[in-house]
């Protein structure tokens, strides 16, 4: 098995381990290569007295590498897999520093599995009452104080909040942290960005933005205080908008759904001093959409997870909501793609009738995942939104269509690569639609796919399979 290019630099913390990985990736300056079915390993010299031992397993994807570095993967890894990339490694012996990492993976999954298999120890349930109705009474305490908040706020007027610092909006959310709803303190800390946003093609005007976020948080609010009336699955929805997080014996009582799941793309964000990575899949047999959420820091890199144009072949165990998106990975294994298609693909007025029923079941709802089949990429026309007035600093406005409608593109600074790549012809394509606009992360044309790099502006498409 071995990754492509692509696949590698998608895997990067951020746009430098990208550059220092690529920089790496020439096998002159590597010593002792060896592979052993998915594993590679190699030794590099770096700035210290002993070469750097590195070893990689592309079927994780999953690395160590002996370097200072706190970023995961490293240059060094990165590197490593990029020489598999130009020109697979040859079979060898594993040295007794790569032996001992295949070693230690393995112990480290059959300890994990005798774990989940171990009986559940007893829980002091009185104790956890306890500690659920404290919370419950800070929840409660904060979505009241939440609520004559927006009441103040509706009363001053929208064009008032426009003089507010940052700090008005702040103080907000610490409470509402406090308060145990950090999902709420989210969505506040978020309604200043709305507000001094310049406008931009795909994207609601500042002030329909504004009344648009406090709306939504609003409807959160009033459905967060009617738990008791709603259908199980939704109540779980609305405590995960919250914040409340959803506990391992949950977890592990929510039935796997089995699929060969298509990685269409990665996406990573900065949130606070957290690295945010959403892993965006398909299901083939069942076109079920699913996001693997996962968190990383400084000290606590994220974990492994299959490449963009992998394939994921095994089961993915969803988190209580409605409707259902975000999961985690069960057992399972990563692997080539079977083909480059888009599963469930529709018209784009299928997609908008789909986001239409999710705002119905969740309307707090600020982004959903769509996908359009057979559309063209092209600038829409002055009248429909579009401009060329560059003099003003305009930008002109481009969409994906059918003869059903069209959804207008975010602006990004990748969309001429999107454009380039598409060509004119129809392409099948993936994205997130906030009911302004939608932001490509994936697209299909002529059985290759293309995706956005995880992060960074790059004005790039990568060819991930």
């Amino acid at each position: 098995m071995t990754l492509t290019t692509a696949q590698i630099l998608d895997l990067a913390p951020d746009a430098a381990s990208r550059k220092a990985g690529q920089a790496q990736s020439k096998p002159a300056s590597w010593l002792g290569l060896g592979r052993a079915g998915t594993v590679i390993w190699g030794e590099i010299k770096g700035s210290g007295a002993s070469p750097y031992r590195t070893v990689a397993d592309l079927a994780g994807p999953a690395s160590k590498c002996t370097c200072p570095s706190r970023k995961f993967p490293c240059k060094h890894a990165l590197g490593l897999m990029l020489v598999d990339a130009a020109a697979a490694i040859a079979e060898a012996e594993p040295p007794d520093w790569a032996a001992a990492w295949m070693k230690g993976r393995e112990s480290r999954a059959a300890a994990a599995e005798t774990r989940a298999q171990a009986p559940v120890k007893p829980v002091d349930e009185k104790a956890q009452a306890k500690r659920q109705q404290a919370r419950e009474d800070r929840v409660a305490a904060a979505l009241d104080e939440v609520d004559l908040w927006l009441r103040d706020l509706m009363r001053r007027g929208l064009s008032a909040l426009r003089s507010e610092p940052y700090a008005f909006w702040d103080r907000m959310a610490g409470r509402l942290v406090d308060g145990q709803v950090p999902g709420l303190a989210r969505r506040v800390r978020a309604l200043p960005g709305l507000i001094a946003a310049a406008p931009q093609p795909g994207a609601s005007r500042p002030e329909a933005a504004l009344g648009l976020g406090l709306g939504r948080l609003a409807l959160l609010v009033r459905a967060a205080r009617r738990l008791d009336a709603l259908a199980p699955e939704q109540a779980a929805g609305v405590r995960a908008a919250l914040g409340y997080s959803v506990t391992a014996e949950e977890m592990a009582i929510r039935p796997g759904q089995t699929d060969d799941w298509a990685v269409l793309a990665h996406a990573i964000e900065e949130e606070d001093r957290l690295t945010a990575r959403s892993v965006w899949l398909v299901g083939r047999a069942s076109g079920a959409l699913a996001q693997v959420l996962d968190y990383g820091s400084a000290g606590s890199p994220l974990p492994p997870a299959p490449a963009a144009g992998q394939d994921f072949r095994g089961a993915l165990a969803f988190l209580p909501g409605d409707p259902p998106l975000r999961a985690v990975f069960r057992e399972g294994r990563s692997g080539p793609a079977a083909e480059a298609v888009l599963p469930g693909a529709a018209s784009v007025a299928a997609a908008r009738d789909a986001f239409a029923e999710v705002l119905a079941r969740a309307p707090w709802t600020e982004r959903w995942p769509v996908r359009l089949k057979g559309v063209r990429l092209g600038r829409l026309a002055a009248a429909a939104g579009g401009t060329t007035d560059h003099k003003a600093g305009h930008r002109p406005a481009f969409a994906a269509g059918d003869a059903g409608g069209c959804l207008a593109l975010r602006a990004d600074p990748r969309l001429p690569s999107l454009l380039a790549v598409a060509a004119g012809r129809p392409v099948d394509l993936f994205g997130l639609y906030d009911g302004a606009g939608l932001s490509p992360l994936a697209l299909v044309s002529e059985g290759r796919l293309y995706a956005m790099p995880a992060q960074g502006a790059q004005p790039v498409l990568l060819q991930v399979a």
